[in-house]
Order: C-alpha cells, then sequence, then structure tokens
C-alpha cells in the first residue's frame, strides 16, 4: 500500500513515521537545547530567535542557529578516503551561529572604535562560552559522554550590520 504524499501544509508528526527516521531531528533539537543551556548556566544572553536548520541560514538579524552541513559514515575525524563498515556510527557536521548586531558607519562615517570594540566583546565572549561548552555538545540523548568531536570556532566578518561567531561541530548521532 503506498503512502500519501507529504505536503507542505503537513508536519512529519502528522504521520504514523518509525521513530528510527528522527534521529537527526532529535540530535538537532538536543544541540540547539545544550547552547541555550550552556550560555543560561554562564550568565549570557542569547538572541531570542533560536532554530536548526539544513543548510545556511541568512545572517540578517539577531539569531542562534544551528545548521546541518552534513553526515557522514564513521566517527569524527574518519577520513572519507577509508573504507567503513556500514554499521559504523554516523557523524553529524553542523555549524552553530551565534548572529549579533554589529555596528555600521553612517553619512559616509565609519563606525567609531569604542563601538567595534563593544560589538567584538560580544563576539570574543560567545567564541569563549562555546569553547568552553564543546564537551556539552558531546553527549549522548541520556547526558552521558560520547567518544569525542571535533570543533573549531571562527569569527565571521561583519555584513550588514550582523556579526556571527560560529562553532563547527562533529560529532556522533545517538
Amino acid at each position: 500500500m503506498a503512502l500519501p504524499p507529504a505536503t507542505i501544509n503537513k508536519k512529519v508528526s502528522d504521520y504514523a513515521i518509525n521513530p528510527d527516521a528522527f534521529e537527526l531531528k532529535e540530535h538537532m533539537e538536543r544541540l540547539l537545547e545544550t547552547v541555550v543551556a550552556v550560555y543560561e548556566s554562564m550568565g549570557v544572553p542569547l538572541p531570542a530567535r533560536r532554530y536548526w536548520m539544513i543548510g545556511d541560514p541568512a545572517e540578517d538579524c539577531e539569531q542562534v542557529v544551528v545548521s546541518l552541513l552534513q553526515i557522514y559514515l564513521g566517527m569524527p575525524g574518519d577520513q572519507a578516503s577509508e573504507i567503513q563498515n556500514c554499521n559504523q556510527p554516523a557523524t553529524a557536521v553542523v555549524n552553530i551561529y551565534v548572529s549579533r548586531n554589529f555596528p555600521v558607519g553612517n553619512d559616509a562615517k565609519p563606525p567609531t572604535e569604542k563601538s567595534i570594540t563593544d560589538a567584538s566583546a560580544w563576539s570574543a565572549t560567545d567564541s569563549w562560552v562555546l569553547f568552553k561548552a564543546m564537551k556539552e555538545f558531546d553527549k549522548d540523548e541520556h547526558g552521558f559522554p560520547g567518544p569525542g568531536a571535533i570543533a573549531t570556532i571562527t569569527g565571521r566578518p561583519p555584513r550588514g550590520g550582523i556579526q556571527s561567531t560560529v562553532l563547527n561541530l562533529s560529532t556522533v548521532v545517538y
């Protein structure tokens, strides 16, 4: 018996889908929840707009986004050129964006040095909070430590009044 086609107005929760099909979705939700929890534990405010998605987000407002870049067969750091058994874990590679306002000039005047430094203090804080919390992202659905992760943090150039701090993270999908 064929299943009815999915429509744009339907949600995956509207169908009797096998729960195993939601492992990646749940992984993405856990990563976003972890970002929020880490920032709350450090007392650092986050933008109110928070979501996860597939692909790169538009960096056009203050927001927190967990963005899936790819999934590959094997542990974080395994080489794609090495043969893997199909029963190996899957690794998700994501970018976690924390995007905040950044000063722009007006009337052909550049932003002041102080306004740039003040805005950069947010980027430095975001970089350090994400760095200090890396182990929190490598946990299974029960909070137990995972097998390890690969992570780097990059400050993106400001564009259009927004600057993003980006954590590139590779973790096992549970």
